[in-house]
Parts: C-alpha cells; sequence; structure tokens
C-alpha cells in the first residue's frame, strides 16, 4: 500500500468526486471513533468529525476527515506507530500527521478515512465546521466553491485544496478563530 501511496497515477487512481449529503457519514466517523478510541486507549487523545461530511446538506467527497487531538506532544511518534498497522501514513512534519484508510490498490474502498493528527489546541478546522453548521448560508457558499473547483481540479488534490484555502481562512479571519 506504501508504494501505491507513492505512484504517480494516485490522482488518477483517486479523482476528486463530490457527492450528496449521506446521514450514514455520522455513523461511519462513530464507528471508526470507537475503534480508534479503543486501539489508543493508553493515551489522552480527543477525536473530531471534520471536513463536510461532518456538514449537513452540503455535497463532499465520500471520505470521512477526523482530527486526533494529542494531549501530550512526546505521544507523537508512538501513536502514528500504533495506528500504522490499519492506517497508512502520507505526511508527517512537526507534531503533525496524515494517515488514510480505504486506499485499495484499484482505487476507494467501500469506506474512505483521513486521520489528521495534531497537537492539543490545533483544531481550527473544528472551529471552522462549527461556523458552517451554525450558518448555512455560509455553507453553501462553501459548497458552491467546492463544486466550482470539483470540475477544474478532479484529478489534482493539491490544486482543489489550494482552491478552498482563501475562503477558510477568510471566514476563520471573519470569525475570528485563529489561535
Amino acid at each position: 500500500m506504501n508504494k501505491l501511496l507513492k505512484e504517480k497515477d494516485f490522482k488518477r487512481k483517486f479523482p476528486i468526486k463530490l457527492v450528496k449529503h449521506k446521514s450514514e457519514w455520522i455513523t461511519s466517523y462513530e464507528d471508526e471513533k470507537i475503534n480508534l478510541l479503543d486501539i489508543l486507549k493508553q493515551y489522552k487523545v480527543t477525536l473530531y468529525h471534520i471536513g463536510s461530511t461532518a456538514i449537513p446538506n452540503i455535497y463532499s467527497k465520500d471520505i470521512i476527515d477526523i482530527i486526533l487531538e494529542i494531549n501530550k506532544s512526546n505521544d507523537f511518534d508512538s501513536i502514528i506507530d500504533i495506528l500504522n498497522v490499519e492506517w497508512k501514513l502520507r505526511w508527517k512534519e512537526d507534531n503533525r500527521a496524515f494517515l488514510v484508510k480505504g486506499y485499495g490498490e484499484d482505487g476507494f474502498q467501500t469506506k474512505v478515512y483521513h486521520l489528521h493528527i495534531r497537537k492539543k489546541g490545533d483544531i481550527e478546522e473544528v472551529k471552522f465546521r462549527d461556523v458552517l453548521i451554525k450558518n448555512p448560508k455560509i455553507a453553501k457558499q462553501y459548497e458552491r466553491l467546492k463544486l466550482d473547483l470539483e470540475l477544474t481540479y478532479k484529478y489534482d488534490r493539491e490544486g482543489y485544496t489550494a482552491g478552498k484555502t482563501k475562503f477558510i481562512k477568510d471566514i476563520i479571519k471573519r470569525y475570528s478563530l485563529h489561535k
């Protein structure tokens, strides 16, 4: 699998595809939360459902994004080592890491997850999610942007993500959500 994640055709195997909101995303998150808390029971961690699958009534990639907030920075590498059995590490820098689950040789499996490991307090995405949940008009603006970006960046995850960045930063600034 690690080889697969480094192949140059990764973008073709795993394109950006937005779908209508699915109620089962909440259950998928809750099931994986239970699994992660069990695997990491010796650590003090907090889990958050983030990304568009956590926001009612907007289109999203069919991927559950989760933040795993670590209370002690010295647990960081140990937690990654434990998770690397079920999850595959995509990147790690400082006290942040990104792992994936549900990527197969021929494309996405039935359930796909992204896990963002963060140190305590580094959870702006949770605050952004909360603004969108409380403000459906802003959520719909975000959805429109994502649908437009999907057309342009179907095979370019970095471009798709970069296209959302200004909107996200503007919302964070407007609602004073920065650290």
